[in-house]
């Protein structure tokens, strides 16, 4: 499904309200789905041949609430080839408008 998607968090932090709202939404192709076990969360670029992502991915996703189109997500993001320790992250996901 094609969203607007916000992080709520850096490096496990959470953001505070002035900040999330001044951050800007990163437009894409969300998509949710089962990897080795695992639910995924990722957002990437509707127009990229290889559906090159637009941010880190979000293990062990979960759907945390949804009102109307939006929806928050809430998982795990850890850093490219796992060269660190892992963070929680949640995302503020607006569909259909």
């Amino acid at each position: 499904m094609f969203g607007k998607v916000k992080q709520l968090r850096r490096a496990g932090k959470r953001l505070s309200d002035h900040d999330i709202a001044r951050s800007e939404y990163i437009e894409g192709e969300v998509r949710v789905y089962v990897l080795a076990g695992v639910i995924m969360a990722n957002v990437s670029d509707p127009n990229s041949q290889v559906g090159e992502p637009l941010l880190p991915a979000l293990y062990d996703a979960k759907l945390v609430t949804m009102h109307g189109h939006g929806m928050l997500f809430r998982g795990e993001e850890r850093p490219q080839g796992d060269a660190g320790p892992a963070y929680i992250q949640e995302w503020s996901v607006m569909v259909g408008s």
